[in-house]
């Protein structure tokens, strides 16, 4: 079954393989790729990231979304000329026992969080600190019987680089791709100022999050679990009881599935 995640900025594909309970990663494609390049269709570029054994072996897609609108209609466009039907995923107030913090208005969580925590109870067996990295940082409390406890929203890294680029008159606009290249260490340049500070603001969100970790779960051992696009280079910098996941989201897509949710 071919699994979607509709972030801020871009789709993530996988598939599931029922019979051997496998996650397969396929690719991603940037929404600005296809929005602005009417040239090609996004019929053709899901083409490039699904082959055509796996479009005859499924007639339906689970996906979970926080895109605009535009990009949704144009997904389920675009996959239905494939044959394909998209079973989108929302926020609930509790499922597969997993218990949503925002009681008055559960729907408000967003759907990728809420995925997530799914992923997270089925993967985790203690306490857990969520750290998704993508286009915003956000930071959720999970408690070993399911009980979410919220959480924080915080500006990505390109969130933070296009801040600084846009926002001020000197400091100029620094890729993405440049941030590898970020350290805790002093800058000595207004491009190290920005990458560094920007890495430490992370990993300050992430150190202030664990320390108040112990007056959430009652002082009992928790995991740090990190996921998300940018996981890899936030964790480079953590220590301690650190789990990553990459597939967080599509392992909470993986359960609806299995659960016929």
């Amino acid at each position: 079954m071919l699994l979607i995640d509709a972030g801020n900025t871009r789709c993530k594909f996988a598939w599931w393989d029922k019979h051997t309970d496998s996650i397969q990663w396929l690719g991603a494609i940037e929404h600005q790729h296809w929005l602005n390049d009417l040239s090609r269709s996004l019929k053709d570029i899901l083409l490039g990231v699904i082959n055509t054994e796996q479009l005859e072996d499924t007639k339906e897609a689970l996906g979970v979304s926080v895109a605009s609108v535009q990009v949704v209609d144009t997904l389920n466009q675009s996959l239905a000329e494939l044959g394909i039907n998209v079973r989108w995923q929302s926020t609930r107030a509790t499922q597969l026992g997993v218990v949503n913090a925002y009681r008055e208005k559960p729907e408000a969580l967003g759907a990728d969080r809420w995925l997530a925590l799914l992923g997270c109870h089925k993967a985790i067996t203690g306490h857990a600190l969520i750290i998704d990295a993508g286009t915003a940082l956000t930071v959720d409390w999970l408690t070993r019987d399911g009980q979410h406890l919220g959480g924080w929203i915080v500006p990505g890294r390109q969130l933070m680089l296009n801040a600084l680029g846009q926002g001020t008159a000197q400091l100029g606009n620094v890729p993405i791709e440049q941030s590898a290249q970020a350290r805790l260490e002093p800058g000595v340049s207004t491009r190290e100022g920005m990458l560094h500070g920007i890495e430490a603001s992370l990993i300050g969100v992430v150190y202030e999050a664990a320390k108040l970790s112990p007056s959430l779960f009652n002082d009992e051992a928790f995991t740090v679990v990190v996921t998300g696009g940018d996981s890899e280079q936030l964790a480079s910098h953590l220590s301690g009881n650190i789990c990553r996941i990459d597939d967080l989201t599509f392992k909470g897509l993986r359960l609806c599935a299995d659960n016929q949710q």
